[in-house]
């Protein structure tokens, strides 16, 4: 088996590291957009489910 040379290896790593960035970069940009949409749909039920600041109650839920 060949050793490969020193510059060789550098470049194969620097490659490496270079597409495991963009992999990260696409996960964050995922969770982000995750995030944002969770907020929203928060922000929607919140609204849907406490309207004039006063919360109905749900099927489960027993008012007191």
């Amino acid at each position: 088996m060949k050793k490969s040379s020193p510059s060789c290896q550098c470049s194969y790593l620097n490659d490496r590291i270079k597409k495991q960035e963009e992999a990260i970069a696409q996960l964050v940009e995922i969770i982000g957009t995750t995030n944002r949409r969770l907020y929203e749909l928060d922000q929607r039920h919140h609204f849907l489910t406490q309207p004039n600041g006063k919360a109905n109650p749900t099927p489960l839920q027993t008012s007191t």
